[in-house]
């Protein structure tokens, strides 16, 4: 990025300055806010059309999954790549470039929402073939990014361009048709069930829109190191509308699910992902009260959970998995989180 600087003509060219006791000192103008937002950009300056193959990466956070990113760089098919923050720097350039072929890779900090509207930066991002979201906090996201430039460009690119995008941590929660927005601060588990309305658990649509596949999905991420199941649990809860009826994805650290253009949903990495699938038809919780802990029990088999390992496969469009992941039922009991295990061959 090149920053203009404007220097006086008598700097410039070395005369002398002349004091004049009543002649009054200009302050020099404050330079005037940039309102671009690219930070960096590796590999070629071009523009690079190519095919791009649609899919859904969401990553646990921590550490990367080099071989979930690799089948995501190869979808932009040597093509342009944007990745989009809202802090933080160029990490994700170079690392991506290394990974397998691509055009470029160019990021971008969008940190006010200035910078989201910027038109050349949305201009360049609408040419992308694939799209990233780095890690960090999602009201940062909401604040800069919501009913902006940025947005209405991002949704041309999941809607109508149908490239691969996705992200990591707070950047892979904020694809779920409903998403935990931080605003005031993040919760716990404990602290989720023990005041399920409390005014700081906010979920909002999607910050972009969201693909079919996610449409009904809460994503949590960092999930088992950070014994979010009992957040999640309340996020649903919370989440219920008369025709809304939510479901949980979520996924480890060093762990990614990356969901292609049929609904296949596949695991790679370290971690697990698990699929929550509430048994709505048996009603909600039974106990969702300001000020009192959940209770969402129904006889111990209030959500069904599917814990899937690296390389299982998850059919999105019939909510199965199609390989043998591990089964459990998953209950919340007067604010404290219990699963048990269950013969999958017994779930309904």
């Amino acid at each position: 990025m090149i920053r203009i600087v404007h220097v006086s003509m008598m700097l410039l060219f070395g005369l002398p300055a002349i004091a004049c006791t009543d002649t009054a000192v200009l302050s020099p103008e404050p330079p005037a806010a940039e309102t671009t937002a690219s930070i960096g950009r590796v590999g070629s300056p071009a523009d690079t059309t190519t095919n791009p193959i649609p899919l859904l990466f969401l990553g646990g956070g921590s550490t990367d999954v080099d071989v979930a990113m690799i089948r995501f760089i190869q979808a932009a098919d040597g093509g342009n790549i944007s990745v989009i923050r809202a802090s933080g720097s160029t990490g994700y350039n170079q690392y991506m470039l290394d990974l397998a072929d691509a055009a470029s890779v160019e990021t971008f900090l969008f940190n006010t929402r200035e910078k989201s509207e910027n038109p050349d930066d949305n201009a360049t991002l609408a040419r992308s073939e694939a799209l990233f979201v780095a890690g960090g906090d999602q009201w940062r996201y909401t604040l800069s990014w919501s009913n902006t430039l940025l947005s209405e460009t991002v949704d041309h690119l999941l809607r109508e361009k149908h490239i691969p995008v996705g992200g990591t941590s707070a950047g892979a929660m904020i694809w779920g048709g409903r998403y935990f927005d931080a605003s005031g601060r993040s919760v716990t588990s404990t602290e989720a069930m023990a005041d399920p309305l409390a005014s700081d658990i906010t979920l909002r649509p999607a910050l972009f829109g969201t693909a079919a596949v996610l449409a009904d999905r809460i994503v949590d991420t960092h999930f088992s190191e950070r014994q979010r199941e009992g957040r999640l649990m309340t996020f649903l809860a919370r989440a219920r509308e008369t025709d809304y009826e939510p479901k949980g994805i979520g996924i480890d650290e060093r762990t990614a699910l990356i969901i292609d253009e049929n609904g296949i949903g596949t695991v790679y990495g370290g971690g697990f992902v698990w699929m929550y699938l509430p048994y709505w038809s048996r009603g909600g919780p039974e106990m969702m009260l300001a000020d009192a802990p959940l209770t969402w029990h129904r006889d111990r088999r209030a959500v069904r959970v599917w814990k899937l390992a690296p390389g299982d496969r998850y059919d999105f469009s019939t909510d199965r998995p199609l390989d043998r992941p591990s089964s459990y039922h998953a209950f919340v009991q007067n604010g404290v989180f219990f699963i048990e295990a269950v013969d999958p061959s017994t779930l309904e």
